[in-house]
């Protein structure tokens, strides 16, 4: 492990493996990143993995388009295009869910997005497994698709150690070193990298390091179930993801089988604790809304953190107050959606002074101030 390094990057999954590898693509090549155990085991690995235009404000749109131009020219960028299938993510609202889809769908015109407003007879023509009795409004984005994320991982790991980067996994950051209020050095496991700047890249953990400098970043960990069943051909490969908006409950098909998550609680610990009798909500929900999948056994199932910020918008750029210490986080289960973009803005603020392919100011530190 390097001792010394231009840019230290704490965190190993696909954020974090952007900002590496965007810096290194800026000319930073004396760069190091630490996991504490394997890229791509925490959140990053657990993720329903959809890459999507149809956000719901204006400024996680902003994000999608960047990581969408970015995402779409792969192969270019990485020797290989990330395996995208574009089936389209549709949005269904219940009578309580109907303002707030109409105000997204607002949101989106205004965007740009290329977003259809589908009446429930038009949701049932498309999906005709989904019970529309008490919907009155449903959205579809086909551009939407689904992503691999561990594919996108290897792929930035691979492009940012051909530049000169390192990274080092089962190697946990344990504090950051302070001189006069600037960073001065990471310390790890393995000893300390004196280094002038450090990207909190960590995720779930990243309240706890920016406590490392006196930073209180205003994130709460919430977790997710998903879960999948065995073969079930009753869905065709065609369908598009399912979002019932009301209660967060959704369904996509994941190869030959169906993958089902819900659920939004805080979680107290940074290893999920997966609950299986969760199941039997999400059944309850799988019955009003697609009764087939009561035919479908689910096989396995596993729960994931989102790291969320109290206006759902990610915390990006320098902290005031500590000099070199860089913030890519606060993503609330966005990570793998907008990790292209998490790498470019920070590889811009830290190599060129400024983030130049969007305007970064509402997901900056000093929002939480005002």
């Amino acid at each position: 492990m390097r001792t010394t390094a231009d840019v230290v990057v704490i965190g190993g999954g696909i954020q974090g493996l952007s900002c590496l590898y965007h810096l290194a693509a800026k000319g930073i090549r004396n760069i190091s990143l630490v996991e504490l155990d394997l890229l791509g085991s925490g959140s990053s690995g657990r993720s329903a993995a959809m890459l999507m235009l149809s956000m719901k404000r204006e400024e996680t749109i902003a994000l999608s388009f960047v990581a969408w131009k970015e995402y779409m020219a792969f192969g270019e960028l990485l020797g290989e295009p990330t395996p995208f299938k574009q089936i389209g993510y549709m949005t269904l609202a219940t009578r309580a869910a109907e303002q707030e889809l109409r105000d997204e769908i607002a949101v989106q015109q205004k965007m740009n997005v290329p977003i259809d407003v589908l009446t429930p007879a038009e949701v049932q023509e498309i999906v005709p497994v989904v019970n529309v009795e008490d919907i009155v409004l449903g959205a579809i984005c086909r551009t939407d698709g689904v992503i691999d994320p561990h594919a996108v991982m290897q792929a930035y790991a691979r492009g940012a150690k051909q530049l000169g980067a390192e990274i080092n996994e089962r190697v946990q950051a344990t504090g950051i070193v302070l001189e006069n209020g600037r960073v001065d050095g990471v310390e790890t496991t393995n000893g300390t990298i004196s280094t002038p700047r450090v990207v909190n890249a960590t995720g779930a953990r990243a309240k706890e390091v920016g406590a490392w400098v006196g930073l209180d970043l205003p994130i709460t960990n919430y977790q997710r179930h998903i879960f999948i069943t065995d073969e079930f051909h009753a869905i065709p490969q065609n369908t598009p993801f399912v979002m019932d908006l009301e209660v967060e409950w959704y369904f996509r098909k994941e190869g030959e089988n169906v993958l089902m998550g819900m659920g939004r609680e805080e979680s107290t610990s940074f290893e999920p604790q997966f609950v299986p009798e969760f199941q039997e909500q999400v059944i309850e929900r799988a019955a009003l809304r697609a009764p087939i999948l009561l035919n479908a056994k689910i096989l396995r199932g596993w729960a994931g953190l989102r790291a969320l910020t109290p206006d759902d918008l990610p915390v990006l750029g320098y902290a005031p107050g500590v000099e070199g210490f860089v913030n890519c986080c606060g993503w609330g289960g966005h990570g793998v959606m907008h990790a292209p973009a998490g790498g470019i803005l920070t590889a811009e603020i830290i190599a060129d002074g400024n983030a130049t392919s969007m305007d970064v100011t509402p997901f900056r530190y000093e929002r939480f101030a005002k």
